[in-house]
């Protein structure tokens, strides 16, 4: 099993390392915490919270060049619903809206890849992670 954490959240990774392709991951995600953007060319994400609320934003290129993104608000109540699939070459990303950390459950159709994952900022994407008031 690999281990990461750092400001964002605390990730357990491979957590079945019996597997031969794919990674079965868990993320605690710190509240108020933005994570994105990145996006993969051979792996497929599928994700459920199962604690809290994350709000996650899925793309195909930023705003400035024509982007529109889709907006998903995965909580322990959507898990029901199955897992958001992320398919390779789609920017994503997501942030805890919430006061307590959040938990991640994704499987990635492939074994982590470095070379595999390209990124962006924030303010690269321009996209707006606020939360609408209604």
């Amino acid at each position: 099993m690999r281990f990461h954490q750092d400001d964002r959240a605390v990730r357990y990774c491979d957590i079945f390392d019996v597997m031969k392709e794919g990674d079965i991951n868990i993320s605690i995600v710190y509240p108020g915490t933005i994570a994105a953007w990145h996006r993969h060319q051979r792996q497929t994400d599928y994700q459920i919270v199962i604690k809290g609320a994350l709000k996650v934003g899925v793309c195909d290129k930023p705003a400035s060049q024509g982007g529109k993104v889709t907006w998903h608000y995965l909580s322990e109540r959507s898990a029901i619903n199955g897992p958001l699939v992320i398919p390779p070459g789609l920017w994503h990303g997501s942030y805890n809206f919430t006061t307590e950390p959040a938990i991640l459950v994704y499987f990635i159709t492939q074994k982590y890849d470095g070379t595999d994952e390209e990124r962006a900022t924030v303010e690269e994407m321009g996209f707006d992670w606020s939360r609408p008031i209604k």
